[in-house]
């Protein structure tokens, strides 16, 4: 066999046409990597075939990564990937396929944990006519292989995380609750929808360089001072347990202050990180959880369908809806234009369909009802 290294194959390698290369910088990672391969072999073209996620059947395998100079090599590489034969034991096999007369394929096992993938270069036949070059590219098929296995594990577990961000993300923007998330340089790494309505309007706190800042100077200072406290804990605190922080902002007019609380990012790991908090975590990472609220966010969303669940009339609804509202049995009474003691009678019929004995007990089980049912969403009773 001629021994031939890695640059010696990159100078046997054909020129490419000035016009036909793709800008790796605009493809995705995998398809990068895939057009590093090619450009390191002399492929014309290439592509990772993975199985489907319901079996792993050849037809229900897909490619991914598939990169070619041109479309006529894109089409030739389809017609290769639908030709291509089962892999030999040598861990690669040669793909030849009478509709692609110019082309020849070559195949190879990935390896590792997805057996059943495989990567798959297309050359031009002239440039196989080389005894050397095919030689040292079938020295390189297996480390070619081993590689491309990897690249496809890296990008599974990508596209899972991915997933899993915009989950996440998407049940942060259903909470009526304003939620910040802060960087270990306190810079602001993401604000769902209720919490950047509240920076666009500037009511209580806003957003400056791309940092959080109270309106109210006295507040700024106090609140910073809580931030630093959160993201970067004394050192010489002796508890290891962690501690968040609650302090009201001042807002413009007459509104009732706003409520912020500020919490670790890392709940849950402390025994991770040192007392002094976690001082190698990257700067980029999440370090504080902000939450905002607004005082008089409304209590009505999902509150009927709440009621509901417990057989609870239209007039108990408007009830408890105005005790919650944190108006007295009187005032209650007064505003749905009955008597005291029907009102005192309605609430015994409360209590007893909620299991309840108490307005304050009463009060607290609607609360946590009401955590799961944010967002804009409308939810009937099942």
């Amino acid at each position: 066999m001629v021994d031939l290294d890695l640059a010696e194959l990159l100078l046997l390698a054909p020129a490419e046409d000035a016009e036909s290369p793709i800008p790796i910088s605009s493809l995705p990672p995998v398809d990068r990597f895939v057009e590093g391969l090619c450009r390191a072999v002399g492929a014309i073209a290439g592509c990772i075939v993975v199985p489907g996620e319901s079996g792993g059947l050849p037809e229900q395998s897909q490619a991914i990564g598939l990169v070619a100079r041109t479309e006529t090599d894109r089409a030739a590489m389809r017609t290769l990937i639908d030709a291509a034969p089962p892999i030999s034991r040598r861990g690669f096999s040669w793909i030849r396929e009478a509709a692609t007369p110019d082309h020849c394929g070559l195949i190879v096992a990935t390896g590792g944990a997805d057996r059943d993938g495989h990567l798959i270069l297309a050359f031009a036949r002239d440039h196989l006519e080389d005894p050397a070059v095919t030689a040292q590219l079938l020295t390189l098929a297996p480390g070619l292989g081993v590689m491309a296995g990897a690249m496809r594990a890296i990008s599974a577990q990508r596209d899972q995380a991915d997933r899993r961000r915009c989950a996440l993300e998407a049940a942060l923007q259903q909470s009526e609750c304003g939620v910040v998330i802060i960087s270990a340089d306190q810079t602001v790494l993401f604000a769902n929808a209720s919490a950047q309505a509240i920076l666009d309007a500037g009511d209580g706190v806003e957003l400056r360089r791309n940092a959080l800042r109270p309106t109210r100077y006295h507040d700024a200072v106090r609140f910073h001072a809580a931030l630093d406290a959160v993201v970067a804990p004394p050192r010489h605190r002796e508890s290891q347990r962690e501690r968040g922080a609650m302090l009201l902002l001042e807002r413009t007019g007459a509104e009732r202050p706003l409520i912020a609380v500020i919490a670790p990012a890392n709940r849950g790991h402390a025994s991770d990180v040192g007392a002094g908090g976690d001082a190698d975590a990257p700067s980029g990472g999440a370090a504080a959880i902000v939450r905002l609220m607004r005082p008089e966010t409304s209590f009505a969303h999902g509150f009927e369908t709440i009621c509901q669940l417990h057989g609870l009339s239209p007039v108990e609804t408007q009830l408890v809806a105005s005790l919650a509202r944190g108006m007295t049995l009187g005032e209650a009474a007064t505003s749905m234009r009955i008597k005291t003691d029907t009102a005192r009678t309605y609430l015994k019929q409360v209590f007893a369909k909620t299991d309840m004995h108490r307005q304050t007990d009463l009060l607290q089980l609607f609360l946590r009802y009401q955590r799961a049912v944010s967002g804009e969403m409308l939810f009937d009773a099942a």
